[in-house]
């Protein structure tokens, strides 16, 4: 009996450690993404912090890489600019169309997970943009 009750305990313990790691780390990746855990200026950081580690870069060769990278972040921020109306006339349509073959209790829902997509994005899309 206390052997099975010590391996009973030990495999509780372990099931409860392991709930609280996914926890854990469920809760720190929601507070990053909520308090600001993406932003293109901290993906720049990132990019030039790692690639600098791997390549083994030095003083000069970071420079000219953060130089890079920015540029290339400003541009492609020029391109999800013009892509970025068609891609919401995209999913507006693909919106209109699916709305007919919903009930009423099923439009409301739609309508409101639709706001919060919006606002999501509007959320995304701002961060990061110093225009």
């Amino acid at each position: 009996m206390t052997r099975t009750r010590a391996t009973l305990l030990l495999g509780g313990m372990f099931v409860l450690g392991l709930a609280c790691g996914v926890l854990g780390t469920a809760a720190f990746t929601l507070h990053r993404l909520h308090e600001g855990g993406f932003s293109h200026e901290r993906m720049e950081r990132f990019v030039v912090r790692r690639l600098t580690r791997r390549l083994d870069l030095d003083d000069t060769q970071r420079k000219t890489l953060e130089e890079v990278v920015h540029k290339t972040r400003l541009r492609l921020e020029e391109v999800h600019d013009e892509i970025a109306p068609r891609i919401d006339a995209i999913l507006d349509d693909a919106y209109r169309e699916t709305l007919p073959s919903l009930n009423p209790e099923q439009q409301k829902k739609l309508e409101a997970i639709r706001t919060e997509a919006r606002e999501r994005l509007h959320r995304h899309r701002g961060l990061g943009k110093n225009r």
